[in-house]
């Protein structure tokens, strides 16, 4: 297995505070991707347990960067190095947004980069559906056997549910 570097960037038509709150407050993590335990300063806990119909093992992270409301770097048991960094851009209907930036980086092999990258792509889309108000609603998801997808690989990162 070899370290892989996985990067994603979105931009949100939302303040900077806005979309980090996303990030480390349980009630909207919840709402995007997993039920959460969030101590947010650096060392504390960032405990994931994937719900929906698919869930994974839960995942055990430690902040080891925390920078509000620029950074946040958790260090995962099982989903590897997630870091999180948000810059203020100008333009939107708002007059400034953020530019959001993910890079995720974890061991594995090359066959499993395209179904975590696509699980990160789909995580994604959720906080963005998050943040225009549109939690997740994850006793409605279908399985992945009713969709035939492979987000839910729980060996690398797959999506919960």
């Amino acid at each position: 297995m070899s370290a892989s570097d996985l990067l994603f960037e979105r931009e949100i038509d939302l303040p900077r505070v806005i979309v980090f709150d996303a990030l480390v407050e349980p009630d909207l993590v919840v709402g995007w991707l997993a039920q959460a335990i969030v101590e947010p300063v650096s060392g504390g806990r960032y405990d994931l347990e994937w719900l929906g119909p698919d869930a994974q093992p839960p995942t055990a992270g430690i902040i080891v960067d925390l920078d509000a409301p620029t950074a946040l770097s958790v260090q995962t048991d099982d989903h590897g190095l997630i870091e999180f960094a948000l810059t203020t851009v100008e333009g939107g209907l708002r007059g400034s947004g953020t530019l959001l930036r993910l890079r995720v980086r974890l061991d594995m092999e090359r066959a499993f980069a395209g179904p975590v990258r696509d699980a990160w792509e789909t995580r994604l889309d959720r906080l963005e559906e998050l943040l225009r108000g549109h939690p997740v609603g994850w006793t409605a998801l279908p399985s992945t056997d009713e969709v035939g997808s492979p987000e839910s690989d729980d060996r690398f990162g797959g999506t919960p549910g």
